[in-house]
């Protein structure tokens, strides 16, 4: 038998809001995403491409993946990419937030380089980190000062130098643990 503990976790996303909003066109994701399939640019096995759009402060539209799904998300009516690993994830606790920060970076410098981005820019200096593993992580300040050295290890990965400010966001007391990471 398993016993579930933080050390375990691998559904670990990861966000960046975009900056410029305005410039989005979600209709223009659509077939970004399925681009991304048909060239086969993507790590791991992407399935399909799944239009939430309609949904208010919803996932938007989302390309579903075996090992993650990658995002132009919408929660929080803020507008960013958000990379979510499901499963398959290696190395230690801080070596898998530190792959999701840098697969969210993957995520958002490929949709900036692209026409169909219109041009939309991501902020680096603000990330939100998603554990919607609620076997493992209760979503309380308990569950944070668990996992705070994992997220600042990572960081110091995958934002060398930078001085990070966490802070648990506390609006959905029922939804998974969201961290707010600030960099300065």
């Amino acid at each position: 038998m398993t016993t579930a503990t933080t050390t375990d976790l691998v559904r670990i996303g990861a966000k960046l809001y975009a900056v410029n909003p305005e410039v989005i066109d979600l209709d223009d994701v659509i077939p970004l995403f399925h681009g991304w399939i048909q060239q086969r640019v993507l790590d791991g096995v992407p399935i399909d491409v799944a239009d939430y759009a309609h949904v208010p402060d919803g996932p938007g539209v989302m390309l579903i993946g075996h090992e993650a799904d990658r995002s132009l998300d919408l929660a929080g009516g803020r507008p960013g990419v958000l990379y979510q690993r499901k499963r398959d994830g290696s190395g230690d606790l801080p070596e898998r937030f530190a792959a999701s920060i840098a697969a969210a970076d993957r995520l958002a410098a490929d949709v900036e380089a692209d026409p169909l981005g219109h041009g939309v820019r991501f902020d680096r200096d603000e990330i939100l980190i998603v554990v919607p593993d609620r076997l493992r992580v209760d979503n309380d300040d308990a569950a944070l000062e668990e996992l705070r050295e994992a997220v600042t290890a990572a960081l110091a990965t995958t934002r060398p130098g930078r001085t990070a400010e966490l802070t648990r966001v506390t609006d959905d007391p029922g939804g998974p643990l969201r961290i707010r990471v600030r960099l300065t």
